[in-house]
């Protein structure tokens, strides 16, 4: 065997040991997507996430509501200052 051959050889080694990595990598992968008790992180985290949107859904109430004191004080403003 010659030197470019046994290169060869071990680049298509190297090349089936990543193959096999990815192989291993993705089934891994795949058995944790399907575990129950990370469906029931998964649950718990949208749970937890709850709070922040009650959170950002009061705070665009409120918005509405400045706004809409606001548009009203700005339309009792002229009739108040037509009156003296």
């Amino acid at each position: 065997m010659t030197e470019i051959e046994i290169l060869r050889r071990r680049r298509e080694l190297v090349l089936l040991s990543a193959e096999l990595q990815r192989a291993t990598i993705a089934r891994r992968l795949a058995r944790i997507d399907a575990n129950p008790a990370r469906v029931a992180l998964g649950c718990a985290a949208k749970v937890a996430s709850r709070p922040v949107l009650l959170t950002l859904g009061t705070e665009a109430v409120r918005l509405a509501v400045r706004a809409y004191r606001r548009r009203a004080e700005r339309k009792r403003a002229p009739s108040k200052s037509s009156q003296p």
